[in-house]
């Protein structure tokens, strides 16, 4: 009778999340006439240069191919987060497409191994590891010695911040989205201050908290992929970034609260897609309309779409190669 129960209960679960995201749709569509939030359209020439800075490695040849033929005609490179099982495929790209892949190692920080685990990506070119899931707070002390290796072999980190997604289960689960707080990346940037962090999605739903940690570190960066864009979107609340990414580089002068010779606050925004490859130029009209929305600066702009990742790991925006140290 409990196993019945418990097939009862995820069939009511997986018949109820189906309706919602239905009516969901309806509902949005009715409310704007749009089908999809990402599909609104703003006359706008594509940047030279795009990085995404956060997307997932899908482990297969076919996903490789459908990255080369959608991301080359957008003129994009791809920061590609990538589990050990897939490092071969990702050196494989990296060595065919360098125009295109930049390779992120992806490690388990309560893994035992983690440690063996980013000598190897950094060992086979790997510029960029990504931590997601803790069983504690991401500035656990714990966890040190992970970053204090990614500071020394000059490994550029980023963290999913906020809201993490989970499937309807009856199993119990490690982890928790209140243990990936963005606050919890000052401790990190104040502790390992030649190092630079991105937080992933603005630390949904806690973005003034990240923003504000933002603005005391010049090291720390934020993407806002996710459903952070979606939001405010469908809430008609682009401009809201204005009011979350509220200083500017030049008033630090006048303004004692704001970090003398730290970037701007919208320079601390990073582009990038988190989903499938199809999914990269909905993302790039979404970002652009926030651009748009809240008059951000053309200069400011294109470091956002690419200059300020390509800074960070030393690409030539040019050739899009790794400048030699």
């Amino acid at each position: 009778m409990k196993n019945k129960s418990n097939l009862a209960r995820r069939d009511f679960f997986s018949q109820t999340a189906k309706i919602a995201v239905a009516a969901s749709t309806v509902g949005l569509a009715v409310k704007t006439g749009k089908a999809d939030p990402g599909e609104t359209k703003s006359e706008f020439k594509k940047p030279a240069f795009i990085i995404d800075s956060h997307i997932h490695c899908g482990g297969s040849e076919e996903w490789v191919e459908d990255m080369v033929r959608i991301y080359r005609p957008n003129k994009a490179m791809a920061c590609v987060l990538t589990w050990r099982q897939d490092m071969e495929l990702m050196i494989d790209a990296i060595k065919q497409y360098p125009d295109l892949f930049i390779g992120y190692g992806r490690v388990n920080l309560d893994d035992r191994n983690s440690v063996r685990e980013i000598e190897e990506f950094k060992k086979n070119g790997f510029v960029g590891m990504k931590f997601h899931s803790p069983q504690k707070n991401y500035d656990d002390p714990s966890y040190f010695q992970n970053y204090r290796l990614c500071e020394e072999y000059g490994l550029h980190m980023i963290f999913h911040t906020g809201i993490s997604s989970h499937k309807i289960m009856d199993e119990p689960q490690w982890g928790s989205s209140s243990r990936m707080r963005p606050m919890y990346l000052d401790t990190i940037c104040r502790q390992f201050p030649r190092i630079t962090v991105q937080g992933a999605h603005l630390g949904n739903p806690w973005y003034e908290e990240a923003a504000e940690a933002a603005r005391w570190n010049p090291t720390l960066f934020f993407d806002v992929t996710g459903s952070t864009l979606l939001k405010f979107i469908k809430l008609g609340r682009l401009e809201r970034m204005s009011e979350i990414l509220w200083w500017a580089d030049d008033e630090s002068e006048n303004n004692p609260h704001t970090l003398k010779g730290g970037p701007g606050a919208w320079e601390h925004i990073v582009f990038g897609t988190d989903e499938k490859p199809t999914g990269l130029e909905a993302n790039i009209q979404r970002f652009q309309n926030m651009l748009d929305a809240n008059n951000v600066p053309d200069n400011v702009r294109k470091k956002m779409w690419g200059l300020t990742i390509a800074e960070i790991l030393g690409i030539d925006p040019v050739t899009r190669k790794m400048k030699k140290s």
